[in-house]
């Protein structure tokens, strides 16, 4: 992955431009101040929020035939007493 590097002053003139930018190609930005690295700025990564709740509570992909039994075959099982 790439960085750009950045100057103060053009970092403190353009910082919207820059994360409007970043936002757009992902590529996290060095702001440079006297000769010297002072900041790194990257972009978050965003999740996959649910934009409404409806969905949120999507049926799994399972069913719930008998909640209360158990969840493995009784030949699964392989105790010693």
């Amino acid at each position: 992955m790439s960085v750009r590097h950045v100057g103060a002053v053009e970092f403190e003139a353009t910082c919207m431009t820059i994360i409007d930018r970043m936002k757009d190609d992902g590529e996290p930005v060095i702001v440079i101040k006297g000769g010297e690295p002072v900041a790194m700025v990257t972009p978050l990564f965003q999740s996959k929020r649910r934009s409404s709740v409806i969905g949120a509570l999507k049926a799994p992909d399972y069913d719930f035939d008998d909640p209360f039994g158990s969840i493995a075959a009784p030949g699964d099982w392989n105790a010693q007493s």
